[in-house]
This record gives C-alpha cells, structure tokens and sequence, in this order.
C-alpha cells in the first residue's frame, strides 16, 4: 500500500514541478528557430537574437533550403524527426503544388541546411537535450550566412565573411 502512494505522490509532485523549456517533446511537431544560446526557456519569446526558419526556394529547385523569417509571416513549417532526419509539409513547386513531406538531407560543412520531397533513409540530425539541433551529436557549428537573393539561410559551418554562429532549438511555439 505504501508502494502504490509513494508513486502516486511522486507523479503528482513531477506533474507539478515546473518545466524550464518548452522544448519539441516526442520529437514531433515543432518549429525551429536560431538563437545565441544554448539556455531553454519557457518562452521562446525571450530567446536572445531569436528568429523563426521556414523552407526557401529561391531558384524554383528540388531541394528547399531554411531560412530566417520575420514577424508576420503567414504559415510555419512544423518539423518531425525521426531516424536522423527532420520531416515536415511542403508544397512541391514541381508537382503541381502538391504538399508532400520534404525531408532534410544529410548535413555537411560549409552547405545550407537542405529538405528534399524524395525520403532519404537515416540522417545525421539529432535533438541534444531534447531541444538544440545537432549534427552528429554536435549542437556547435550552426550558422545564418547570406544566401541567394539575399537571404539569411541556415549553413552547417558555414565560413564565409557573412556567417555568424547560431543554435538552432526546437520550440513548440513562435517567438512572435
């Protein structure tokens, strides 16, 4: 009897217990966004140097890249990961519009951050801590570089006089 109260109170009392992030529980369904640090937070609001990404085509190609949006943007990708590799909807440009689900690449220096509509097997992408994207268990190399039509676009070490260090953590809701 005693056995079965002491796990009810502590279910109550874990239940109870604030959370210091809100970061992608499951792995599933959340939104990406880049920040100086590598701190959670109950709100994403309050990340410092915070932004949201969202799938980019800037040259009608296959393959989509992440960039950094402002607020006011109409719709977020939401992002899945499993065996490696993120997964969310995209409309594909060369399917007639169709929303198919883009999957990321496999990630290697000095190249953007790239989803593609064909399924790709096993990544190299994992959440550290549940929240902070890292490659090959490394949450340190992620960088916004200046990209095609000048937009800020996420490179896994990226080295050129544009790029600046970032994090990238998964969040359940937009910063703004």
């Amino acid at each position: 009897m005693w056995t079965i109260l002491a796990c009810v109170a502590f279910a109550v009392v874990a239940a109870a217990a604030p959370t210091t992030s809100t970061p992608a529980n499951h792995l599933t369904d959340f939104l990406l966004v880049t920040t100086s640090t590598t701190d959670s937070t109950s709100s994403s609001a309050s990340l410092p140097n915070v932004n949201v990404t969202s799938l980019f085509d800037p040259s009608h190609q296959t393959d989509f890249y992440l960039r950094l949006i402002s607020p006011g943007y109409g719709s977020l990708p939401r992002f899945n990961l499993s065996q490696g590799s993120l997964h969310t909807e995209a409309e594909n440009v060369f399917d007639g519009y169709q929303v198919e689900e883009y999957n990321s690449t496999t990630v290697v220096a000095d190249q953007e951050l790239s989803f593609n509509p064909a399924p790709h097997g096993s990544g190299n992408l994992s959440l550290k801590d549940g929240y902070l994207l890292a490659v090959g268990g490394d949450i340190e190399g992620w960088t916004v570089c200046e990209g095609d039509l000048e937009e800020s676009v996420i490179y896994w070490k990226g080295n050129d006089s544009t790029c600046e260090k970032r994090y990238i953590q998964a969040v359940k809701d937009a910063p703004y």
